[in-house]
């Protein structure tokens, strides 16, 4: 840029000598030095206004990008917020599970065994019973006994006594015999079984704090994803007005590059008359080289800035990128709030604050958690079978039978005892680390408050001397078209004036885009940009 300002200050001062050769060549018979005064001559017509190529290509355009819509977009199209977004899903389903362990467990099963077959005995047993022919019937008949033997029955190792009734007459015959002591075996077993299990002493010394520990971290996780989508709009929109600097750049470039060639030209007229060196023309191209790398420069700047700013926002290579925001002329109201209410403003407003005060309650409560390792375990439990045949039944039956059973159980592992300081000193390093983050994320706070309150002080001092450099050129210009006008100056001061308008115009609009951005940014350190503030 200074090199193109160099360039085109030397070639307007070099193209004075075009406007002396033209003026001698209307007069050849009076040499230079001799001649004498005359009249002025008749001034040329004004030429037409330049148009501000500046003012044409930052013009806000129907349907163009504003700060706004950058911030809405990128929303969209930043991978690190999917990231967030899934780190919070991650902390909703925890605190979900946090809140499902209030409920008692509850479990059922249901089963089929096929057992081996075996053989259970307790010995043999004494059996009484009458004999008829060759049927025996268990059972005592009364009346005598007289010793006789036994008819031909079934039953081994059998001795048998006549019965006689009241009139001497034999009324039956009475059997003793030893038979095995057995029980039947069934070999398939069918069960259905459901258990309830009631932790209390979790109820009281851990479930209340993971839970508390996984809303808390929820809440962080909702904060941390709104503190990243804000800083993502912030640094799309100071993407944005980088855009429209860069391509403000662009066009002065350009212009540069425009002007230097037409005063190129100039000076080889002016060699040509004899009115100037070699030198001087080799110099004027050596500069309009400078503003051609210069302006190739620029074009590529604001090619990367606006190919970085379309992937982004997620933007196709053929919607057009138009600029609908009006850089030139901000009617926003000042800020006025002093650099102490600021700060004050950030410590209430800002969300990583949040974000860090919900994880510090949750690692607070993971502490808590850690020191219910000491304690035993209290637990409630209840059962119910429905099986056949239910094993609490003796001897067994091929039958469906209904036991249930109830009971409190304490259970101490002295491997947890053992751990619980460990996992204690853990939980309170963590939250040394929050609170060391918190204290980090203080001063930060305030070192950007800083920052961004002195660029803007600086932005507002640029737009008042741009503004008044304007108004000195633009003056400078007119005056310098009136000289031309009575003839009393030449071309070149004209076109010099006219280009130091368009320099004037650029630092104008970089005041302008600088003070824009300056004012985003501190409304961002501020926290002014936190939704329902």
């Amino acid at each position: 840029m200074r090199s193109s300002a160099r360039s085109i200050s030397f070639a307007l001062c070099s193209s004075t000598y075009l406007f002396a050769a033209v003026s001698f060549a209307d007069e050849p018979k009076e040499p230079l030095p001799a001649a004498p005064p005359v009249a002025a001559p008749q001034p040329p017509a004004a030429a037409p206004a330049t148009p501000d190529r500046i003012a044409e290509a930052l013009a806000p355009q129907p349907g163009g990008l504003t700060p706004n819509e950058v911030g809405r977009l990128v929303l969209k199209a930043k991978p690190s917020l999917r990231v967030k977004e899934a780190e919070l899903r991650e902390a909703a389903a925890k605190a979900d599970q946090a809140m499902l362990a209030f409920i008692p467990r509850v479990s059922g099963a249901a089963a089929y065994t096929r057992l081996s077959e075996v053989k259970n005995s307790l010995g043999t047993q004494t059996v009484f019973g009458t004999v008829n022919g060759t049927t025996f019937t268990p059972g005592i008949p009364t009346g005598g006994l007289v010793s006789s033997a036994c008819p031909q029955v079934p039953l081994p190792n059998t001795s048998c006594v006549r019965v006689i009734d009241q009139t001497g007459q034999q009324s039956d015959m009475l059997a003793v015999t030893q038979v095995p002591f057995n029980f039947p075996v069934l070999l398939n077993s069918y069960s259905f079984t459901a258990q309830l299990a009631i932790p209390v002493s979790d109820y009281l010394l851990r479930f209340s704090h993971l839970y508390a520990a996984a809303s808390h971290q929820e809440s962080a996780k909702k904060y941390e994803l709104q503190a990243a989508e804000l800083q993502a709009s912030a640094e799309a929109k100071s993407m944005f007005f980088n855009w429209i600097r860069a391509k403000g750049a662009a066009v002065v470039s350009a212009e540069a590059v425009t002007q230097a060639a037409a005063h190129l030209t100039d000076v080889k007229r002016i060699v040509d008359a004899g009115l100037a060196s070699k030198a001087d023309l080799l110099r004027l191209e050596a500069q309009k080289a400078a503003a051609e790398q210069l302006a190739a420069d620029t074009a590529a700047l604001a090619t990367l800035s606006e190919q970085s700013l379309r992937l982004s926002l997620g933007l196709q290579d053929d919607k057009p990128l138009l600029i609908g925001v009006d850089v030139l002329h901000d009617t926003s109201a000042p800020i006025t709030t002093t650099q102490e209410a600021l700060e004050q403003e950030a410590l209430g407003k800002r969300i990583e604050l949040r974000a860090l005060r919900e994880s510090e309650q949750a690692v607070g409560s993971t502490v808590s958690v850690a020191r219910a390792q000491y304690a035993p375990r209290v637990d409630a439990f209840a059962n119910a079978t429905y099986s056949n045949p239910n094993q609490r039944f003796f001897p067994q039956k091929d039958e469906f039978r209904f036991t249930w059973e109830a009971g409190v159980r304490m259970s101490w592992t002295v491997n947890d005892t053992l751990a619980a300081p460990a996992a204690v000193t853990e939980a309170k390093a963590r939250a040394a680390q929050i609170a060391g983050l918190k204290e980090q994320l203080l001063q930060g706070l305030k070192l950007e408050i800083a920052a961004t309150y002195a660029d803007l002080k600086r932005a507002e001092a640029n737009i008042d001397a741009a503004d008044r450099g304007l108004v000195a050129a633009e003056e400078n210009l007119r005056v310098q078209t009136e000289l031309l006008r009575a003839g009393r100056t030449t071309s070149v001061n004209v076109v010099d004036a006219e280009a130091e308008v368009t320099r004037a115009r650029l630092r104008r609009v970089d005041a302008r885009v600088g003070i824009l951005m300056a004012k985003m940014r501190l409304e961002h350190a501020a926290g002014r940009d936190v939704p329902g503030t």
